[in-house]
């Protein structure tokens, strides 16, 4: 040993991990992944996420569809046990009139079939508990079922598991947020 490294015995020490180290934090992170990381990326937190989503797009184009096409469109959101299915229809006669009659499906511009969307199970909605239908007229505003305009916000909760989601309708602007 050369004089300088027995007045610096640090630097004659073999630096870095042991492979025994090594394999301990490789078997410590697994555990932490395998635990942790599930609770990060719950697939029923991502399908509440797109059903509240895809309701909000469904009730703008139904809005966007009356506007441009001039004819009155209908959204109406409905449970039946333990399934909650969203359609939009059109107006059939389309004039405009007040007497109109909302049984001509809307095709989906996704796959050109009817408008008819089934929730998640995992996913409720849990205020208003009734059928909800909401008629937007070709001047963009919201109407209820009964043709009267919707002068307080609409709030439809969305909830899956202890997640509430909260979609809101103005209809004398017809915003949806």
């Amino acid at each position: 040993m050369s004089r300088w490294s027995r007045q610096h015995p640090s630097l004659t020490r073999p630096s870095g991990f042991s492979l025994v180290e090594l394999i301990i934090i490789i078997i410590i992170l697994g555990i932490l992944s395998a635990v942790a990381l599930p609770r990060f990326f719950r697939p029923a937190d991502f399908e509440a996420r797109f059903a509240v989503d895809h309701l909000k797009v469904a009730m703008q184009y139904a809005q966007k569809r009356a506007v441009n096409g001039g004819c009155q469109t209908q959204f109406e959101l409905s449970t039946t046990g333990s399934e909650t299915v969203y359609t939009l229809n059109s107006d059939t006669i389309c004039d405009n009139s007040g007497t109109s009659s909302f049984s001509t499906p809307i095709k989906h511009p996704t796959d050109g079939g009817d408008f008819i969307v089934t929730l998640p199970s995992e996913v409720t909605i849990t205020s208003p508990p009734t059928t909800i239908t909401l008629r937007f007229m070709t001047n963009g505003t919201v109407k209820d079922a009964a043709g009267i305009l919707i002068v307080d916000p609409l709030s439809i909760q969305i909830q899956q598991g202890s997640i509430p989601r909260i979609i809101k309708v103005f209809g004398s602007t017809g915003v949806i947020e």
